[in-house]
Formats: structure tokens, sequence, C-alpha cells
């Protein structure tokens, strides 16, 4: 497989309004793409394109080489974790397998790779937001999917609960290999995670900035990492690509 994502002259639109495109963007395997701009830009209208929830006005989505089908080929996690109250925090994620017709014996195992071992057992309202979140990620990550959409899913954290989950996404997704695409409008947010970034202009959504992020993503602590200069040089890039942009 060449790519894991492809979209040609992608656009979409509500009613007459066109809310993101024309886009085309190539996303290799294994890539950790960051979709970042302001409010009502179309990221999360594109991150739904990709998973298939909604169709294309112009142009054409791939993943995998296949059009995308909703709940098929990716895992997704929202701005809420959109978990199951009456359930345990392992019932949720054995409930994802069990949908996936996979064995439920793999639960401690994504828990543990959440840092969530010690939890199991507690219902979800029984834990913090930022334990949820990661719930919601161990769940995602259930089924075998290459692709994880994460549409800013730490959002509504506090600052120290979203860098340490940050840091967690950060190494699951190099543990895993997974193909990643992640929504926000944070720049510090988007060099931290990324391994590419892409800049959206103002609605109707299209490419301002496509920018490697030529970081470690292995072997540095994450307090080293964004000390670096080589990170507040992509930063100050991103930033000036925002300040480039017309209001």
């Amino acid at each position: 497989m060449s790519s894991a994502i492809e979209l040609a002259g992608v656009q979409h639109s509500y009613g007459d309004v066109t809310a993101v495109g024309p886009v085309d963007l190539v996303v290799p395997p294994g890539e950790f793409l960051v979709l970042v701009g302001a409010s009502g830009c179309g990221k999360s209208t594109l991150l739904r394109l990709i998973a298939g929830f909604e169709q294309p006005t112009r142009g054409t989505i791939r993943t995998a080489g296949e059009p995308p089908v909703p709940g098929r080929g990716a895992g997704l996690v929202f701005q809420q974790p959109r978990l199951f109250p009456w359930r345990t925090v392992g019932g949720n994620v054995a409930l994802a397998l069990k949908y996936a017709g996979l064995p439920t014996d793999r639960v401690g195992e994504l828990l543990e790779s959440v840092g969530l071992h010690d939890v199991a057992h507690r219902r979800t309202w029984q834990i913090s937001g930022g334990q949820q979140q990661r719930v919601a990620i161990a769940r995602a990550l259930a089924v075998d999917n290459p692709l994880l959409l994460l549409d800013e899913p730490f959002a509504a954290l506090d600052a120290l609960t979203r860098e340490r989950l940050q840091e967690d996404l950060r190494e699951v997704s190099a543990r895993t290999g997974r193909t990643c695409v992640f929504v926000t409008h944070s720049v510090e947010e988007a060099v931290f995670l990324g391994s590419r970034v892409v800049v959206l202009t103002a609605r109707p959504g299209r490419v301002a900035l496509d920018l490697p992020v030529n970081l470690p993503r292995t072997g540095v602590s994450p307090s080293r990492l964004r000390a670096l200069p080589e990170f507040a040089a992509l930063r100050a890039t991103v930033r000036s690509a925002f300040e480039e942009l017309p209001v």
C-alpha cells in the first residue's frame, strides 16, 4: 500500500456554503498528520469525510485504496469521550472488542497501554475527564484498524492533563505505528504531536501550509523536546502561517 489516505480535489458544501476545499493530500502509512486552523475552517468536516461519515461534494477520498466506510478502517476519538456510564472502564473497552468480533481478553493490555490498568473496575463517572479520554483512546485502539482519527480530544481538559495526554498519545502512536489524523486549533499541540502539520485557511478550508516536522519521535523526554530550538522554530513557522491568513 503506497498511501494510507488520499484526497484528490476534495470539496464539501452545506447548501450554498462551501465548508472545505478543494484539498489535495496524500498521507503515507505511519504518519501523524495534524490539521490545525481557526474555528470554522473545516477541520472537523475534513475528518468526518476521511471517516466516511459524510461524502464529498466534489473530489475523491481513499483510505487504504478504498472509499472510506463509516465504522470500518478507522478508530475514532471525539472531543467528548462518549462512554457508557452504566458500564465499567473495562466494560467499555470490552464492548468495543465484542462488536468487532474480537476476544475480550485484550482489555487489560489496552488499558495498560494508556495507563489505566488500575481503574478497570470503576464506573466511567468515577474517573477524571483525562482518564475518560484515555478510555476513549483505548477503545479506539481495540480494533486493529490502521487509521486513528482524533477530533480535538483534549480541548476541554486543563493544561497539565492535556500535556500529559499529548505525551501518552505521542508514545502510543510511535509504538503502534498507526496512521493518525489529529484535529486541533493549538499550534503548540500541532507541533508537539505531528510528524506533519497542515494549516488550513479560513472557510472554505484549503491548505495554506504543509510542513514536515522533523523532530525525534522517541528517545527524547517531552520537556526536552519542547525546549529544543528546532521545536521553537517549527512553532514560529506554523504561527506565522496563521498571521498571514486573511481574517
